[in-house]
């Protein structure tokens, strides 16, 4: 799992946390499950059994509270936890095909409670998941929540995300993969994983000065000017990632015209 938007170094720590506990718990498991594609929906919760946890295998399933896109859930997590057991549950969202491994509630606890070692584990799953929580909630609880547009975007290895000249309106974070930076056909740079770019052009009203190319199979979160604006309001933090990016791109730019006029000297 991971959140929308900069989160604390404490929450960081505990995702971590929780992605080598979920990892270990299900390692071994070898019980009755089924293999599901699931396509786009707002609340994949409702395509199958109210008594059926997920094992999400691959795809992104985002979070959603009261309209907000808040978190998203990636390959290995465990979802519909709080629903299988009677709690309260927020809206899981599809955008693009996601495959979930199905397990019954009542197999899950009978394999949990088989091995102490698994029961050792899923204690601290579920305190670890407590304590991410907790620190979330503190965290944001004075902080304006900003609706996130557009949702993920799947962008395929060799496909176009920005193209030069073109009008900007939309920023885009890359959630995964990477991507080449170009002008006029010159690799200029790359966009890295977690980073926010095509900003430039949509602050100053100018056309793109540059063509952003997937180098690999891309998720990407767009959003228009206007709430891009309203997240920078509400969340400074990410005007800081924005100009850390920047100031990478500055560098990498600049190293990319030195080399270029000494091999022209």
């Amino acid at each position: 799992m991971f959140f929308l938007g900069q989160s604390p170094e404490e929450v960081e720590k505990l995702l971590q946390r929780l992605q080598i506990l979920g990892s270990k718990l299900m390692a071994d498991y070898e019980g009755e499950s089924t293999l599901e594609t699931f396509g786009s929906t707002d609340q994949v919760l409702d395509l199958f059994s109210n008594e059926q946890l997920g094992l999400l295998e691959s795809g992104l399933i985002t979070v959603v509270s009261k309209g907000v896109e808040v978190a998203c859930f990636e390959p290995g997590d465990l979802v519909g936890l709080s629903r299988v057991f009677g709690l309260p549950y927020s809206e899981l969202k599809v955008d693009d095909d996601v495959d979930i491994r199905l397990i019954h509630r009542d197999q899950f606890v009978d394999y949990v409670n088989a091995d102490a070692l698994r029961q050792h584990r899923w204690s601290n799953y579920l305190l670890t998941n407590l304590a991410m929580y907790q620190v979330v909630l503190s965290h944001f609880h004075v902080k304006v929540q900003v609706q996130t547009p557009k949702g993920f975007q799947t962008i395929e290895c060799g496909e176009v995300i920005i193209k030069e000249g073109d009008e900007a309106d939309t920023v885009y974070q890359l959630m995964s993969g990477s991507a080449d930076v170009s002008v006029n056909d010159v690799m200029v740079g790359e966009v890295l994983n977690g980073e926010i770019f095509g900003a430039m052009a949509v602050f100053t009203g100018e056309k793109r000065n540059a063509t952003v190319v997937a180098r690999e199979d891309c998720q990407l979160l767009a959003i228009p000017k206007a709430q891009f604006v309203d997240l920078v309001r509400a969340q400074p933090e990410t005007a800081i990632t924005l100009l850390d990016n920047m100031s990478r791109r500055i560098i990498a730019l600049n190293e990319q015209v030195t080399r270029q006029q000494l091999q022209m000297a």
